[in-house]
């Protein structure tokens, strides 16, 4: 007897290719967030070295610091900052990410911040502070004790 062969159907055909196009989907989501924690791994290195061995600053007071180690609070801010770097490489991809909307409300905070700096400063150069001693400065006087 003949070996039959059993062709898919037109609907078996598109499940197929459906699942074939899901699963390369994945596959590139998942490719495109391994780099994204590659590149914030190495943005953290890179902060790193630029601090702690002064090529940023000639100032030794931030050559400690440490940012690999929960208990200092260096460490924690810098967590934040590279998991807010690695959700904005997210948001470019089109990936969403858990911080997207804490970092949309931060940056309008930020921005209100700014404004009434800015209106602060302006208000400040507009104004003529002078000092007027109530009494006399005589540096002829520290002479003398």
């Amino acid at each position: 007897m003949a070996k039959i062969i059993k062709f898919p159907t037109p609907q078996e055909q598109k499940m197929k290719k459906a699942a074939d196009e899901l699963q390369e989907s994945y596959d590139t989501v998942q490719a495109a967030s391994e780099e994204c924690v590659a590149m914030t791994q190495d943005m953290l290195s890179y902060m790193e070295h630029q601090i702690q061995d002064g090529v940023l600053s000639e100032w030794p007071i931030f050559n400690g610091m440490e940012f690999r180690d929960e208990t200092f609070p260096e460490s924690r801010d810098m967590f934040v900052l590279v998991n807010i770097f690695n959700a904005m490489l997210n948001r470019y991809l089109g990936m969403p990410h858990d911080l997207h909307k804490e970092m949309d409300k931060l940056f309008i905070k930020i921005k209100k911040t700014a404004e009434q700096n800015e209106k602060l400063r302006e208000k400040m150069e507009q104004m003529e502070i002078f000092f007027d001693p109530d009494f006399d400065i005589n540096g002829d006087d520290d002479d003398n004790n």
